[in-house]
């Protein structure tokens, strides 16, 4: 790429965003310190993720079947039994072994929702 000022082809591209329908790319002439941005667009859209839209919805796992997953469905009740009765999240969470956050999102139900 040639610099619009100097004619020199001695440029760098410093930083690059991508848009739906076009590729803008920030460039700097490296003899006459000049800045300017090439926008590049494309006739038809780039394959890839669109936003809002899940590719593979069936695959996420959720609950036990994640295999990350530390608690299980009579977990999460039992939790939320002992929240019910006053225990202090700090106890509730060294018994199971996760973290006291992961206790309140449980028991104001941010997680495990679909556990009634």
């Amino acid at each position: 790429m040639k610099c619009r000022r100097c004619n020199s082809s001695n440029t760098r591209v410093t930083g690059t965003e991508h848009h739906l329908y076009e590729t803008w790319r920030y460039c700097r002439c490296l003899d006459c310190d000049t800045r300017y941005k090439t926008i590049e667009t494309y006739a038809v859209k780039k394959p890839g993720a669109v936003f809002g839209v899940k590719r593979r919805p069936n695959t996420i796992k959720r609950g036990e079947e994640h295999n990350q997953s530390v608690l299980t469905a009579a977990n999460v009740k039992r939790i939320r039994l002992l929240a019910e009765s006053g225990s202090p999240y700090n106890n509730i969470a060294k018994e199971y072994g996760v973290h006291i956050s992961t206790i309140y999102r449980i028991v104001k139900r941010k997680l495990w929702a679909s556990v009634a």
